[in-house]
Formats: structure tokens, sequence, C-alpha cells
């Protein structure tokens, strides 16, 4: 089985650098949604933060077998108590209604920090009932950085974590984090694989603000042009060809994008050859930073 779920932020709101569609219309969804379903790929991500996303998965994706997984919003408490946790559960109620489904695959918590509040691993309990009850297959949170995974492992038993991986981005990879969480057998799911589209536009047409990686990013499309494939072809290849990674979150705003990356799924590099275009600068990787 191929590697591709299917990110819906953009069905539900306008996301991405390069999006210049805006939000996806709720024709194309459902025409994405059929497509995408008859090439094989039946996972879908969602969150209740992308905004109309769950319920329009609820209206067209309820006719056919998906694992969807949606995402609990950021708590944000310094302590967790027993309204925490109701809240949680009321939006866990709350997305399996939007969705239209009786279970789902996985759910996350949005902020890997509202684990590590006082008295966080009562979320985690709160969803491993969900899990026995037999509403949730697996269990897990969204990670950004290393220094979650660190004090995850070993101390909360977790089956799924969605985090950053790209051309660009590394940095999981070199520091052995992807290896470690294997360890443990939690399945990864990489997003931003292509950096919230900021790979897939000519350098002359992104923002001075980016002006420190342009030589990078000119780099990265010359050994696309080099393998005689597109830029999408190459980013989304290097991310699918880590063995870690279990599912690649990619999302797609028209037909025509969702035909790129199903052309693009049986594609393989050899990922050392692309460590030269590795950069650590966490202002870059991390777009909650970028100032454009």
């Amino acid at each position: 089985m191929h590697k591709i779920a299917l990110g819906t932020a953009q069905f539900g709101m306008s996301y991405g650098i390069s999006n210049q569609l805006g939000k996806t219309s709720k024709y194309k969804v459902e025409e994405i949604l059929l497509h995408a379903h008859k090439n094989g790929i039946n996972t879908l991500d969602t969150a209740s933060l992308y905004g109309n996303s769950e319920e329009l998965i609820g209206n067209f994706a309820h006719n056919a077998e998906w694992d969807v997984i949606t995402k609990i919003p950021t708590i944000g408490n310094a302590a967790i108590c027993n309204k925490q946790i109701d809240a949680l559960l009321r939006s866990f109620e709350l997305s399996l209604s939007k969705l239209n489904q009786k279970n789902i695959y996985g759910l996350l918590l949005h902020s890997c920090d509202d684990l590590f509040s006082v008295g966080g691993y009562r979320l985690l309990q709160a969803m491993e009932e969900l899990k026995k009850e037999g509403f949730v297959k697996k269990i897990g949170v969204s990670l950004y950085n290393y220094g979650q995974i660190d004090c995850i492992l070993g101390n909360y038993s977790i089956d799924l974590v969605q985090l950053p991986v790209n051309i660009l981005d590394q940095r999981l990879l070199d520091s052995g984090h992807l290896k470690a969480l294997k360890k443990y057998d939690v399945e990864i799911h990489a997003r931003s694989v292509f950096l919230q589209g900021l790979l897939l536009m000519q350098t002359s047409d992104i923002s001075s603000w980016f002006d420190p990686v342009k030589g990078v990013l000119n780099s990265f499309h010359k050994e696309a042009k080099k393998r005689r494939i597109s830029a999408l072809q190459l980013a989304l290849s290097f991310v699918q060809s880590i063995d870690e990674i279990d599912k690649v979150v990619v999302g797609v705003n028209t037909l025509e994008q969702l035909h790129q990356i199903i052309d693009a799924m049986s594609l393989r590099v050899d990922i050392r050859d692309f460590s030269s275009l590795s950069i650590r600068d966490a202002t870059i990787l991390n777009p909650s930073n970028w100032r454009i």
C-alpha cells in the first residue's frame, strides 16, 4: 500500500503560501475525495480547527471506507482538570458528529505541549478510554521538534504521531528520532512535505523574507530538473523514501493537483543524495514563524 494520506485543511480554509485558489469549493471537494479513493488513497487527515473541513468530509466521504484522523484543539491550560477533560470529550463528540462517522482511525492532540501541562496525562487517559470503547483505533499527538519526542518516549503510551519532514527539514531524520519512535512501534505521519507550498514556488515569486534560503531552494529546483522530474515529484518522493514514514500527508485544491500527487506516488529516491539541502533555521522551517 502506498503512503499517501489526503490532508483536508484546504477544504475548510485558504491554506498554504503558494495557494492562489483559496478555499476549495464543495463541488471540487467531492470530486477530489471520489478520485482519491478510486486510486487507493484511503486516509484523511483533518482537524476541528480546519474551518468546515470535518462537515465536508461528513457530507461527501461517508459512503466509502476511510481511515479518518482528526485533532483536539489546543487546550493551553497550566493545569488539566475535569473541565479540560470534559472539553476534550465534547470536542471529540462534535467532530464525530460532523464527520458522520461511528468511529475513526486516529485522534491526536493538536498541541503536543498540552500533554506536558500539570495533569496532562489525564488527556491521554481520556483518549485511551475512547480507544477502549471502540470510538478510536489509534491515539497520539501532533509534534514539532525532537524535544517533544524526548519527553514522550518511555513516558507516554501513544500509537500515532504527526510531525514535519521535508527535503529542507531533515532534522528528525538526522537526529535519529524517527528510528527512536519506531522502536516504540509508533506510526509516523509526515506533514509539511511541500513546506506549505514553498518548495513548489519559483524563487522569483517568493518574498524577500526568504532570501537567506533562496540559494538552497534554487539548488532543490536544479536537482529536480537534473532528474527530469517536477519539484512536486522530488519533494514527495524524498519523504516517501524514508523507511520510517508510514504516511505522507498532502493537501490539494484541485483534481489536477491530485493527479500530480498520484503520478508521483511510486517514485523513490536515495535520501542520502539530498543531505546538502538540509537546513536548521526554525524561522524558515516552521511556517508559524514566517513574517510575510
